[in-house]
């Protein structure tokens, strides 16, 4: 009656919704499911919420669930495998209809075979492997590096440097290969000493700054993982004296609004921008259909960044 069925009585209908009305009845959603067989939830597991990109892709997931009928419970492992798949079980229990994995680490790999091999609903956003057709939904990581490297390389820099992501997550590692490529491209050499490592995690573009400044042939350029590495490296170079981008010209990756609005001063950072509505919406879509018994047309869907460009790059003269 509640659910606003035929064949109610409109006056016993009147009667029924004022009572709940008064007792402020909510309806039992873990009651519906076993009717229905669906929760109408979607989970979504994250590596870790310290990540500024995941926090703004977030709103955009909720925003296409809600318009889907759906709602969204979000995990954050922490980086922590064991419990990343407590996650995926608790949710494939019963908790969700399906699943939203959000990360590159390379050690997903078993949990996607699972997901396949059992038939539970799952997209995968950022992460790939060629050996698996499953629901996909990826930035074109080598193409943006590219973008980036042909940038740097019309404004006359030559000696380009590539402050890397964690390279055990696929994400990094398509960005470092989209740079070297795009590098041989223009005819640049890419030595070892072009590349400053980082783990990606909070600081670590500080760390990457003191090494930057300890090198003795010191780079024109920087292609930087991401953009909150990039402010990182920025903040520690500004304060050893390094003008930005009078001394060094810098492009990252992401393009964040909410980093920008969170960091506001004089430097805008020129970065690869993602098109994270388009990115929530492709994910959104791809799983309801699955989780509808229906196989998507298009199991991949790649986007492309869009270069937008700050103040942090100058031309050579």
């Amino acid at each position: 009656m509640l659910n606003q069925q035929y064949g109610v009585h409109a006056e016993t209908r009147k009667k029924v919704l004022a009572a709940a009305a008064e007792l402020r009845y909510t309806p039992n959603i873990a009651a519906r499911s076993l009717v229905t067989s669906k929760t109408g939830v979607i989970g979504v597991v994250y590596d870790s919420f310290h990540s500024p990109l995941y926090m703004e892709l977030a709103g955009q997931l909720e925003r296409k669930a809600m318009e889907s009928g759906y709602r969204l419970v979000f995990c954050s492992c922490n980086s922590d495998h064991e419990s990343k798949q407590h996650y995926i079980r608790y949710f494939m229990g019963g908790a969700a209809d399906g699943v939203i994995l959000f990360g590159s680490a390379e050690e997903d790999l078993p949990l996607i075979e699972h997901l396949t091999a059992v038939d539970f609903p799952f997209v995968v956003i950022e992460n790939h492997f060629e050996q698996l057709n499953i629901p996909n939904v990826l930035i074109d990581n080598p193409a943006g590096a590219a973008q980036a490297v042909r940038y740097l390389h019309a404004l006359g820099h030559r000696k380009i440097a590539h402050v890397t992501g964690n390279l055990q997550h696929r994400v990094a590692v398509d960005r470092r290969n989209g740079f070297i490529a795009a590098m041989n491209e223009q005819g640049l050499d890419t030595p070892a000493e072009l590349f400053i490592s980082t783990d990606g995690t909070l600081g670590c573009g500080t760390k990457a700054a003191e090494q930057f400044l300890r090198m003795s042939n010191q780079p024109t350029a920087l292609f930087v993982f991401n953009d909150l590495i990039a402010y990182e490296m920025m903040d520690a170079l500004q304060q050893a004296g390094c003008r930005i981008p009078e001394d060094l010209s810098i492009v990252g990756f992401d393009h964040l609004v909410g980093l920008l609005s969170f960091k506001p001063g004089v430097l805008e950072l020129t970065s690869l921008a993602q098109p994270l509505p388009e990115v929530a919406g492709a994910a959104i879509e791809l799983l309801a259909t699955t989780i509808a018994g229906n196989l998507p047309e298009e199991w991949v869907r790649l986007f492309q960044p869009e270069l937008m460009e700050g103040n942090t790059c100058q031309k050579l003269t």
